[in-house]
């Protein structure tokens, strides 16, 4: 089994070598011990290592804080995290240990293992609408708890909440403050209540504030005398501005490294791709992406792109490549993100938004040096007919229809409420399915901030898309009645 060091953990990336020892010593003692690596639940190359470990004949979890010059800082900070928990209170796994390698380079702490447990994510992941909304109830009651408590989780998603049976625990303590409102009452003030609330809330997709009303009231309801304001509007529009936020934040870490993203950047070519998706096959297809449309079936062939249906590994995925069209062409894209790149960003802003569209997998610009030429973008496979024939053949005012306007209404007022411009709102660049709508070709679209200018183009999508029935008199004027709702609340 291989002995780790500093050195070691810093030089593997996130390829650490497993299982492992680290030799270790705890606070106050000079006695060398042994912490066997299993397995690992995170990993910041070069910062940070989450594994689970085996100390003393006993499964725990093992953080390992390596980043040159700041991992005293950082073990300094979760120890004070779970003291701060646990003076409020709340429940969080038991601080066991705390030391450093026997090399002085790593800080060690190492937490009770709660096994049988799972994050509110994973658990969110695998439920039912009506088990999700008990969920929410549950964190968001803890929430309130830490609030009313003095404590702030300043990196608050699902993950760092963790479940087993119904006992909930506080993760991530790092990210633990403590603020007192400094008024008559106790715990952190409004203002930070509801912001962080928000930023909670923010991580879901558009169409789960439907719920969030209830759930702020009910938050309310577990701070009784806090001066938690009760305009739901207010609450609503402090949401949207901490989603915007977070899209910003995460929209930015799609090109780099990242734990979901593999990145290669060389010369001749800028490669970014989910790592799940990692294989000698996958390597083989970025190599040469070109002979994978060779043998896959062309859906499209256009002088600005090409489409086609390929297969790696026995599963099936849509390529998309953009042609460059002339030495003009060229010229007039080199400098620019290729439309590969932009379709890369929307496509991952309209997942987090909720809305569909085919999941983004692979996004990849062929380059010399910083001159970018062909790009391509590589996406899940999925079946469905266009909006246009789907519209255009089922009986009008059929559950069907009515459904498939409906999803267009609401993919209207997303855009509306997120300053979201399509720019090619052909009926063809949408897929009606089982699942709901989809939305395609996304290298057009855009987020405009000023909201004048965004009217104005979104006024431009909304005339095309109705365009798109013109001499079909019956469906255009139920689009136009639509249309026209949408219209009124811009």
């Amino acid at each position: 089994m291989q002995l780790l060091d500093t050195r070691t953990l810093i030089a593997s990336g996130r390829a650490l070598p497993l299982p492992a020892v680290l030799q270790w010593q705890a606070d106050g003692s000079a006695v060398t011990q042994t912490l066997e690596l299993l397995s690992t639940f995170r990993v910041l190359p070069e910062k940070r290592v989450v594994a689970l470990a085996n100390w003393n004949g006993q499964l725990v979890v093992a953080k390992l804080f390596f980043a040159r010059g700041r991992w005293t800082h950082h073990l300094e900070r979760e120890t004070r995290g779970i003291a701060v928990i646990t003076e409020a209170g709340i429940a969080t796994p038991d601080l066991l240990a705390t030391g450093a390698s026997v090399d002085e380079g790593t800080g060690v702490l190492l937490l009770k293992y709660i096994d049988s447990s799972n994050s509110v994510g994973q658990r969110w992941e695998n439920s039912n609408a009506t088990e999700r909304d008990a969920l929410l109830h549950k964190v968001v009651m803890l929430i309130a708890r830490c609030h009313s408590k003095g404590l702030l989780q300043k990196d608050i998603h699902l993950d760092n909440f963790l479940l087993k049976g119904d006992d909930l625990y506080l993760l991530d303590a790092a990210s633990v403050e403590r603020h007192e409102s400094g008024q008559d009452c106790a715990g952190v003030d409004s203002v930070r209540s509801l912001q962080n609330l928000a930023l909670f809330f923010a991580q879901f997709p558009v169409n789960n504030d439907l719920s969030v009303q209830s759930l702020y009231e009910f938050y309310r309801t577990q701070r009784p005398g806090a001066d938690i304001s009760a305009d739901t509007g207010m609450f609503a529009a402090l949401l949207r501005q901490n989603r915007q936020a977070r899209l910003k934040v995460v929209l930015d870490k799609l090109y780099r490294e990242t734990s979901a993203h593999i990145c290669i950047h060389h010369w001749d070519r800028f490669v970014v791709y989910r790592r799940e998706l990692d294989s000698a096959a996958m390597r083989e297809f970025i190599a040469a992406p070109d002979v994978a449309i060779a043998e896959g079936r062309l859906l499209k062939k256009g002088n600005s792109s090409t489409v086609a249906l390929v297969q790696i590994t026995g599963r099936h995925y849509v390529l998309k490549r953009y042609n460059i069209k002339s030495v003009w062409h060229g010229m007039s894209r080199a400098l620019r993100p290729s439309r590969a790149w932009v379709s890369w960003r929307n496509a991952h802003m309209l997942q987090m938004l909720g809305v569909a569209t085919p999941t983004p997998l692979l996004m990849l610009e062929r380059r010399m040096g910083m001159l970018r030429r062909e790009a391509y973008i590589l996406c899940d496979h999925v079946p469905g007919e266009d909006a246009l024939h789907f519209l255009g053949k089922e009986p009008i005012n059929s559950p069907a229809w009515n459904r498939a306007l409906e999803q267009f209404a609401t993919l209207f007022q997303i855009m509306n409420e997120y300053g979201i411009v399509h720019g090619d709102m052909k009926a063809t660049n949408f897929i009606s399915n089982d699942s709901g709508l989809m939305v395609l070709d996304l290298d057009a679209m855009r987020q405009e901030h000023d909201k004048r200018h965004f009217l104005a183009a979104f006024r431009k999508d909304l005339q095309r898309f109705a365009a798109n029935w013109q001499d079909q008199p019956e469906v255009a004027q139920r689009v136009s009645a639509m249309i026209g709702l949408i219209e009124k609340a811009l």
